[in-house]
């Protein structure tokens, strides 16, 4: 496929207020107050806007204090955000910025993902709980966390193996994206899903998605990664690597 029109689906969707999470947050009161009560079945969760050491609780429903969590591109939060502007989460990078980045992990990393970070956003989008940022600025892991750099820093003995981390995924499972195999696979990998002290990293890895440029089109398309089925994984050998799979 083209990158091109990759880069440009990738921003389309990432830019778009209603679409660049998986999950799209939305006043309550206003979904009660356009669509009723019954709206409440489309709703995945919800999250409190009370300030803190403020409580919610109250002998009184407060949905004025809760956002709403809808599928990505659901039509109400397309309504919702119908006049908000189409702009990047993240500024993106700057090219010295980028360079910096690379040349403080010693790797390049692959052409795609460069143009996202300089042509699409700085982190802030994608599966999960969002692609990873760069330095200086970028999205952080859970907002409060750590960036991408600082991620692949955290654990070497992880990121000489996997590669650079993409995306923090919930409880212990993040995105990886390989630096050294032919098309940048992706995997999705579990740190309780291995013996830190007798395996390889490799063995907690879930599933792969053979490329980044495969990822990110899944991502554009709604794919849920989640569902696919898990890759068999008996252990790694010296001889042997998980990736072999792929080939």
């Amino acid at each position: 496929m083209s990158h091109d029109d990759l880069i440009q689906r990738i921003r389309e969707r990432a830019w778009d207020p209603a679409r660049r999470h998986d999950l799209v947050y939305v006043p309550l009161d206003w979904l009660k107050r356009e669509y009723g009560d019954n709206i409440t079945n489309r709703i995945n969760s919800y999250k409190s806007r009370v300030p803190p050491g403020e409580s919610y609780w109250s002998p009184e429903p407060q949905d004025h204090l809760l956002d709403a969590a809808l599928e990505a591109g659901a039509p109400e939060a397309a309504r919702y955000f119908s006049d908000a502007p189409h702009e990047p989460p993240y500024p993106p990078i700057s090219h010295a910025e980028l360079l910096a980045c690379e040349k403080r992990i010693g790797h390049e990393i692959p052409e795609l993902l460069r143009r996202v970070y300089t042509e699409v956003s700085n982190g802030g989008f994608g599966p999960s709980y969002d692609l990873l940022g760069l330095p200086p600025g970028g999205h952080r892991e859970y907002e409060i966390g750590l960036d991408a750099l600082e991620t692949y820093e955290e654990q070497p003995e992880v990121s000489n193996i996997l590669g650079f981390p993409l995306v923090a995924a919930g409880c212990s499972m993040y995105w990886y994206m390989s630096l050294t195999q032919p098309g940048n696979p992706v995997c999705l990998w579990d740190d309780d899903g291995w013996d830190h002290e007798e395996q390889s990293p490799e063995v907690g890895i879930v599933t792969i998605a053979p490329s980044l440029a495969q990822w990110f089109d899944d991502w554009v398309n709604g794919y849920n990664w989640f569902g696919h089925p898990p890759i068999p994984n008996e252990g790694t050998s010296e001889e042997s690597s998980i990736w072999d799979a792929l080939y």
